[in-house]
């Protein structure tokens, strides 16, 4: 019977080891798909390339890398004394940090929910607002 469990926990060691390597090879896959299908008017690349960043991870250097150079292009855009085009920029920078705000906050509602829920006696879902 001992076979048993070891022939298990090699297996799902074995498919642990095949999600690590292909989960960011699949990530990539649907970053590209998402913005090939961008302009595109029947496939919507926005759901892939959320999917992709999904899957690769906000950790990932590439994906921090382009995200600190999009901030900084937004903000240079801003900055730009142009009537239009600055005005523009504004409002593109007003909603990035509006996005990164929330963004923070659902991460921050999220750990709170975690940490309530450990808190519960029996695994009760706690009466959060």
């Amino acid at each position: 019977m001992i076979w048993w469990t070891i022939a298990i926990a090699a297996f799902r060691g074995t498919l642990l080891a095949l999600w690590l390597f292909f989960k960011p090879v699949l990530g990539w896959f649907f970053i590209v798909l998402g913005l090939i299908g961008m302009p595109m008017p029947i496939v919507n690349g926005l759901i892939f390339l959320m999917i992709g960043l999904a899957l690769v991870g906000p950790r990932n250097r590439a994906v921090r890398w382009s995200r600190v150079r999009i901030k900084t292009f937004l903000r240079r855009w801003a900055a730009l004394p142009t009537p239009l085009i600055g005005a523009l920029g504004r409002l593109a920078d007003r909603s990035a940090r509006n996005v990164s705000r929330a963004s923070r906050r659902l991460h921050w509602w999220s750990l709170e929910r975690r940490a309530a829920r450990r808190m519960q006696p029996n695994n009760q879902t706690p009466e959060l607002p």
